[in-house]
Formats: structure tokens, C-alpha cells, sequence
């Protein structure tokens, strides 16, 4: 078999297999070679395939990646069911549906619901989201992400400093303890007597 090299539109050279004939190969190598200068110059538009794909399909290889690079099973599914549970709550189906506006009121309505996640889980999800953006671009599936410039929410604000207790706080909290009735199978003065051991 002939092989071809050529440089491609990234401007890495590629060897890639041609046929046993010369002259098919030398013809495999002018067509390579017009595809990657029509790249260059924007007029083909590579991304093309991957943005017809439905982002499911992109999440099985995503998941697959994940394993591949060392990731355990569980995190894997973990990430992955992040990322899937974002899509379907802002109904993404293609990669050009992906906006980040979207995905910041999605995440906000899921703070504010009676099963309310916290500021971290929402960090979780949305760093979850990210990787999967950049894993699109590092496998030459999306020119860029989206969601680049979105950040993590402060989960610090909002926050109470913790201190030690008071003895005054401490002779109060023993003092209504034992006058408490049984609780949790113990009573009032079990548990004061537990809290002061404590």
C-alpha cells in the first residue's frame, strides 16, 4: 500500500493509508490536501457531522472518554447523569442548542425548588457541563465551548462564621435539657448529661 502525508487544517501532518495503486493514492492525497486548505479558509465547515449528532450519542463517548482516561465507573455515571439531567431540564438536543444563559436559569429554578439542590451541588452540575464542553473541543467535535465563560457560584456567601460555644450558652442549653421531656430514646437529663460529656 502507498500512505499519504499531508498537513491538515490544524497544521499537524497525518499519514494516512492509501491503495496498492499510485495513481488512486496520488488522487486520495490531492483530495486530502484540497479539504484541509477549504478548512482553513472557513469555507467547510468540519464541525458540521458533530453538530447534527444528538448530544446523547456525544454523552456515551463522553462517558466512555472518562473511563478510558481512568475515571472510575462511578464517577463516570455520576458526571455523565449530571450533564444528561441539565440537557433534559433546558431540552437540549444538539449541540448548537447548548446556551449558557439557559443553563444558568435552569440551575437556578433547581435552588429554588422544594427539593432544592445547594450552592455546591449546583457547582457540581455545572462543572460537569463544563468538562463535557471541553472534552467536545479536545476531541475535535466543537470549536469552542459555550459555556466558557460561566462561573462557579460563591459558596461561602451566605455563610455563618462557626465559634465556640458560650458557657452561658452552654449552662442554658443543659438547663432546658432537663427539663425536656424523652427524645430519640432518652431522657432529658440523659441527654444533658450526654451534651456535657460532650
Amino acid at each position: 500500500y502507498w500512505y499519504v502525508d499531508y498537513k491538515a487544517e490544524d497544521g499537524i501532518r497525518k499519514r494516512v493509508k492509501g491503495f496498492k495503486d499510485k495513481t488512486a493514492t496520488a488522487q486520495l492525497a490531492a483530495k486530502l490536501e484540497k479539504e484541509s486548505e477549504l478548512e482553513q479558509a472557513g469555507i467547510i465547515d468540519r464541525f458540521k457531522e458533530h453538530r447534527q449528532r444528538p448530544l446523547a450519542e456525544h454523552l456515551r463517548d463522553f462517558e466512555t472518554s472518562l473511563i478510558a482516561k481512568g475515571s472510575t465507573g462511578k464517577h463516570a455515571r455520576v458526571t455523565v447523569a449530571r450533564v444528561k439531567s441539565i440537557f433534559d431540564g433546558c431540552k437540549f438536543r444538539l449541540w448548537p442548542d447548548i446556551s449558557a444563559s439557559n443553563i444558568q436559569k435552569h440551575l437556578s429554578e433547581l435552588r429554588k425548588t422544594d427539593k432544592a439542590i445547594s450552592a455546591q451541588t449546583s457547582n457540581y452540575y455545572l462543572q460537569s457541563v463544563k468538562q463535557f464542553c471541553k472534552w467536545m473541543i479536545q476531541d475535535r467535535r466543537a470549536s469552542e465551548s459555550p459555556l466558557e465563560h460561566l462561573t462557579k457560584l460563591n459558596i461561602k456567601r451566605g455563610k455563618q462564621a462557626r465559634r465556640a460555644i458560650e458557657p452561658d450558652e452552654i449552662r442554658r442549653l443543659l438547663e432546658v435539657t432537663e427539663s425536656e421531656p424523652s427524645r430519640f430514646n432518652a431522657t432529658g437529663h440523659q441527654r444533658a448529661m450526654l451534651y456535657l460529656l460532650a
